[in-house]
């Protein structure tokens, strides 16, 4: 049998809400969804990508506890991962990155060792105080034993993103940081590439959580946090490249995309693109 890939939609911003955030991210799979099937490329001997969507799971009902929507996630996730040769995941909120990470976990099963590179503005190691939001994720992570510090990469930090705390936190718990200023002058896919090239050594599999407020506002306004400077579209799209042509990396999650806040559907579009070009990736490299 060919290729397939299972789609997990996670509708929720509540833990974009519990932060203060512009809500809309619970809109942003539909829009990913509706982005994605028009698109149709395709080589003359392949199956349409959008024909080789195998399962599409999504999250309802929505509860207004942060924990029952993560639990249920995580449990489609695992689901997906089983049926599929990549999964990928869209939100919603970027608390979901935990979900997304559990249910890999849940998967491959406790005794392997999962790595994670979060393309991010924000380390997103914020401590519940005292609800769980959407900068919580790889706090989460981290203190629940899914992710070892060594094997989180957090890349495209900006700084005026982060307080003290959290800087603090990362380097407490040994997360190797790529600050956004560290790619600079067209360092970004090198750096990119050899971070998942060392951490792909180091790990079972690698799993590849995008923010989308990494990219800069200009081209990516339909965020739940949006940045004034950040990638360009062509670097987070090879990224994903980079990432879908690796076999550790086995789900690409795609998080905060924010409809009711976007010019023309360009960051769903965006979204959707950064999902078919990894899809085509590891799909040259399953068959």
């Amino acid at each position: 049998m060919g290729f397939k890939w299972s789609l997990v939609s996670i509708p929720d911003h509540v833990g974009v809400q519990n932060v203060g955030g512009r809500l809309g991210a619970a809109f942003g799979p539909r829009a990913f969804f509706e982005s994605f099937m028009r698109m149709s490329g395709a080589r003359p001997d392949e199956v349409p990508l959008k024909q080789a969507l195998y399962q599409h799971f999504s999250l309802q009902p929505i509860s207004a506890i942060v924990e029952e929507n993560h639990a249920n996630a995580a449990e489609l996730v695992r689901e997906a991962a089983a049926g599929a040769d990549r999964t990928v995941v869209v939100g919603g909120g970027h608390d979901h990155g935990y979900s997304h990470l559990v249910g890999i976990r849940d998967y491959l099963g406790a005794k392997k060792r999962i790595g994670c590179i979060n393309i991010d503005a924000h380390l997103d190691v914020r401590k519940p105080n005292p609800k769980i939001s959407s900068g919580s994720p790889f706090y989460l992570a981290l203190e629940s034993g899914v992710l070892r510090g060594e094997d989180l990469y957090e890349f495209g930090t900006q700084s005026q993103c982060n307080a003290a705390d959290l800087w603090r936190y990362a380097h407490e718990k040994n997360v190797n940081i790529i600050a956004f200023d560290e790619c600079r002058h067209s360092n970004a896919i090198s750096n990119f590439t050899q971070s998942l090239e060392k951490l792909a050594r180091q790990v079972d599999a690698v799993v590849i959580s995008v923010d989308l407020d990494s990219v800069t506002e200009a081209f990516a306004p339909g965020v739940s946090a949006p940045q004034s400077e950040g990638f360009s579209p062509s670097e987070l799209i090879e990224f994903c490249e980079v990432a879908g042509a690796n076999e550790k990396v086995v789900s690409l999650g795609i998080f905060e995309l924010n409809p009711l806040h976007d010019l023309g559907g360009r960051t769903a579009r965006l979204a959707a693109t950064c999902a078919f070009r990894f899809l085509e990736k590891a799909r040259n490299i399953r068959e």
